[in-house]
């Protein structure tokens, strides 16, 4: 047998091969991201004969034998492997259980002044209102202030106990997003389609509601997505304060998109959003490609398939438009139209 059959047959052999063909460094960065302390060794031992090894795959005659003890012990593992699972709420609670930790090296007042921002926290009955931001609407009245949940616009009174002075996440790092998108209809049905609450429920296949109108508000997504118009001009131009439930409070970000047609029945919606903030009240830092995706995968591709305005692409519009002239006056600046408007697809 060659060299080589051999090595093949050794790595046929030895399952972890390929596992352990990562260099140590490699590893490091996929299993322990944490710099190693002086001295420590990461630990690659194979989880499989644990596994193997413990009483929740023993032999059916093991399992018999071991009587009602070995069924307890398998729904405590069960129930501690569950418990151990991560998921999003516990992400979430992770969340605000450091910021509780932050929040407790604030001394709280003796008492709450109306209007005042207030956390809902401690509840046992009405857990779901935990966390919530509320704000106090009056004096105590027999150990409980009456209270108005910020989004719910839910009234309630709550122990004293159950409340602490609310400290806001401050975002300070905000970056801006421009995007174009080519359609197959008129200015008036693209219009329509982003401004229409008949048409949005339908598209993003949610709860919207819609005031088209300068000052009028907007909720998209059952209340996730929500925001004021600041400025209206039909089949051409809207401006938006917008701002997703899960930013840090009172963090908007101003929509504005222009609607033009190069070409008789061609439209191009031109978006700048400024002040997008680079984290959510939950820290994640993850927020501008949250928003970019939003914006193709639930507006332009929903408006594409659903209500069937086809895609035009960059290429075929943008020869109807009209190039830009450089400051001396010049002729066509290509390199300049190409910065103004990258590919961003």
């Amino acid at each position: 047998m060659s060299d080589d059959a051999a090595a093949a047959a050794s790595k046929t052999e030895n399952s972890s091969y390929y596992f352990f063909k990562s260099t140590p460094q490699e590893l490091q960065k996929q299993y322990a991201p944490v710099p190693l302390k002086p001295g420590q060794k990461l630990d690659f031992t194979p989880r499989v004969a644990t596994i193997h090894d413990s009483a929740l795959v023993k032999k059916k005659g093991e399992q018999k034998s071991d009587g009602a003890n070995t069924d307890a012990k398998a729904k405590a593992a069960s129930a501690a492997a569950a418990a151990a699972t991560l998921t999003y709420a516990k992400v979430r609670k992770n969340a605000y259980d450091f910021r509780d930790k932050e929040d407790d090296s604030v001394t709280e007042p003796e008492h709450y002044e109306q209007g005042q921002k207030v956390k809902i926290h401690g509840l046992k009955k009405a857990a779901r209102y935990n966390g919530e931001v509320a704000e106090v609407l009056g004096p105590e009245v027999n150990g409980r202030y009456p209270v108005k949940i910020q989004e719910s616009k839910k009234q309630l009174n709550v122990k004293r106990a159950n409340l602490k002075m609310y400290i806001p996440v401050v975002c300070t790092e905000f970056v801006d997003i421009n995007l174009e998108e080519g359609f197959r209809c008129t200015p008036e049905l693209l219009f329509r389609a982003l401004t229409d609450q008949t048409m949005i429920a339908k598209y993003t296949r949610s709860e919207a509601k819609v005031e088209c109108k300068k000052g009028g508000k907007f909720s998209l997504f059952g209340g996730s997505l929500h925001g004021t118009f600041d400025a209206v001009e039909a089949s051409k131009k809207i401006v938006q304060k917008w701002r997703f439930k899960e930013w840090p409070d009172d963090c908007y970000s101003t929509v504005s998109i222009d609607i033009h047609s190069p070409e008789y029945g061609i439209t191009v919606a031109t978006l700048a959003q400024s002040n997008v903030p680079i984290h959510d009240k939950y820290r994640n830092r993850d927020v501008p490609q949250k928003v970019r995706d939003g914006w193709k995968n639930y507006f332009w591709d929903r408006i594409h398939k659903v209500v069937g305005f086809a895609k035009v692409d960059k290429s075929e519009y943008r020869k109807y438009m009209a190039p830009k002239k450089s400051d001396n006056g010049g002729g066509d600046d290509s390199d300049s139209l190409d910065e103004d408007m990258p590919d961003l697809e």
